[in-house]
């Protein structure tokens, strides 16, 4: 008997579940992302969106998907998102989005920007999440 809070059934796309919850933003939230990206239906898109973290879990990252992948920067500083990430790109965001966790879990889970503070073009996140591949709830983890 396991002790997760899930078994094979779960719908992992629920916000709601505590495990999803205590993912650290980008360390874990936006890897999950990124792992998705179909590689060559995002090929020739790219785009840069800056997350502003508010709240206990306040934290800053820097999404590019550039080449078919989906990449991101933690920043400790304003001037690390604003223009300039730790990879060296001065490509300015196209999208900014100020939100708390709980939003953050939103907008991954497709709840839309409804209450989020944004400045840029809100349409890159459709055109993100347009290039990401559903996931195989069915996916055999471990096999025998």
């Amino acid at each position: 008997m396991s002790n997760l809070p899930f078994d094979d059934t779960t719908d992992f796309a629920n916000a709601d579940r505590g495990f999803i919850t205590a993912l650290e933003p980008g360390k874990q939230l936006i890897d999950s992302l990124a792992v998705r990206v179909d590689g060559p239906r995002a090929w020739d898109r790219e785009l840069v969106i800056d997350l502003v973290v508010t709240g206990p879990a306040q934290s800053r990252h820097r999404l590019t998907l550039h080449n078919g992948a989906l990449t991101h920067r933690s920043a400790d500083r304003t001037d690390q998102v604003d223009g300039v990430d730790r990879s060296g790109s001065r490509a300015p965001a196209g999208l900014t989005l100020t939100l708390t966790k709980p939003q953050l879990l939103s907008v991954l889970a497709g709840g839309g920007l409804d209450g989020i503070e944004q400045s840029g073009d809100a349409s890159l996140l459709g055109d993100l999440f347009a290039v990401l591949a559903e996931p195989d709830k069915s996916f055999p983890i471990v096999t025998p």
